[in-house]
């Protein structure tokens, strides 16, 4: 599908395709790339080694919508990864990439952006199939809130998820930002790791397979025990941690970073670079890594130590408020989940049922619930995760 869309800021005809097929996925690689490269406001989970790789292990089930943008001279000036969800007679737009991916946007190349966002209106209104639009993890700086703050339609926005940053000083600066018993405890962790032999450093190109692989053994060996989330225990997700962390070294958008003791990987994490950031996606380690050092201190000392490498001053500890990130003093960003349609008539049955979802999901949770809803939820979480062990340990829960 294809048309041409002349923006009111420039005379020039911006053309506009929406692509539905992998292939034409694909064959983006290179143009996409450049776009990238060229998008200030992009995080790796744009690029098209993450989002590609997203797509071959999780696609199935919805319909790709990749709606593609270019000027007069075929430059390509912008792209918003859509698929499209269709359940219950509902058509749902979400971003490729939901679920896994730490911040979803849209690429608008440098100066062209107010041209892309009209643009890309224009062309959410005239494609067919869908009555919602629901758009997860935008940072407040994501070039989407273009589309979104002057869409026509009924919309709203909720606050999702909040995303710890700590902005980098020298070290030595860093660790006396910290209280008196941590700094101790960061200190007498990296002095015993020195004192082991461990040593650390980023996994190559030609050896990201067998280091993602490694990761994602170590990762549920370090949630052994404790509330995973269950698709982190499935093959498909172990596929893709595999394929993007190959695609993203490859181009220097990613690695894993492994630390090593008498020839045997006891932590391990993977990290997207960013144009002014250094981030966390997930991370492993061995329990006995665990029991004899603050695993906690090697992230941060290892995510400081490649972005000082990088010459970036901002480490980003992705999604989530845990304690042991918060201790570290950072600023807590915000990501923000956009929602709108084009007509009512789609719009109220949606946020009704969203409403009622999410309101019934928290009395579950929550004290003053009847015992006995409280025990269902409880044990339907328990079962899903028995499952997902299952799947992975066999059935005594052991390592096959």
């Amino acid at each position: 599908m294809s048309e041409e869309v002349k923006s009111h800021h420039s005379d020039n005809l911006l053309g506009i395709n929406i692509l539905e097929g992998q292939q034409e996925f694909s064959s983006l690689e290179a143009d996409w790339e450049d776009l990238y490269h060229h998008c200030p406001r992009a995080t790796p989970f744009q690029s098209w080694a993450w989002l590609y790789s997203w797509w071959e292990h999780y696609g199935e089930g919805y319909e790709l919508r990749l709606v593609t943008l270019r000027n007069d001279k075929g430059l390509l000036v912008g792209i918003i990864p859509l698929m499209l969800e269709r359940r219950m007679g509902l058509g749902k737009l979400l971003f490729v990439g939901t679920g896994l991916t730490d911040y979803g946007d849209m690429l608008a190349r440098e100066g062209w952006e107010a041209r892309v966002a009209e643009a890309g209106r224009r062309a959410l209104g005239q494609m067919d199939g869908w009555h919602v639009a629901d758009l997860q993890q935008l940072r407040p700086e994501a070039a989407a809130w273009g589309v979104f703050n002057d869409w026509p339609g009924p919309r709203t926005c909720v606050r999702q998820d909040g995303c710890p940053v700590i902005d980098l000083g020298p070290w030595d600066e860093l660790l006396m930002s910290l209280n008196q018993k941590l700094r101790s405890t960061v200190r007498r962790t990296l002095r015993r790791a020195e004192a082991d032999g461990v040593r650390r450093g980023l996994a190559g190109a030609g050896d990201a397979e067998r280091a993602a692989r490694k990761l994602v053994a170590l990762h549920r060996e370090a949630w052994r025990g404790r509330d995973i989330a269950p698709e982190h225990l499935s093959q498909r997700f172990e596929s893709h941690v595999v394929a993007a962390a190959q695609r993203m070294t490859a181009c220097g958008l990613g690695g894993i970073s492994e630390f090593w003791r008498d020839g045997e990987v006891i932590f391990s994490g993977f990290w997207v670079f960013g144009q002014d950031f250094v981030g966390a996606y997930m991370f492993g380690a061995l329990q006995e890594a665990f029991r004899r050092y603050q695993v906690s201190s090697f992230r941060i000392w290892d995510g400081a130590n490649i972005a000082y490498s990088k010459e970036i001053n901002r480490l980003d500890l992705g999604r989530g408020e845990e304690p042991y990130k918060l201790q570290w003093n950072p600023t807590v960003r915000s990501n923000y989940r956009l929602k709108f349609s084009r007509s009512l008539a789609s719009w109220a049955p949606y946020a009704g049922y969203e409403a009622l979802r999410s309101r019934a999901r928290r009395y579950a949770n929550s004290e003053s619930a009847p015992q006995w809803i409280q025990s269902a939820a409880v044990k339907y979480r328990a079962l899903r995760r028995k499952a997902a062990l299952r799947s992975v340990f066999g059935r005594t829960g052991k390592r096959s």
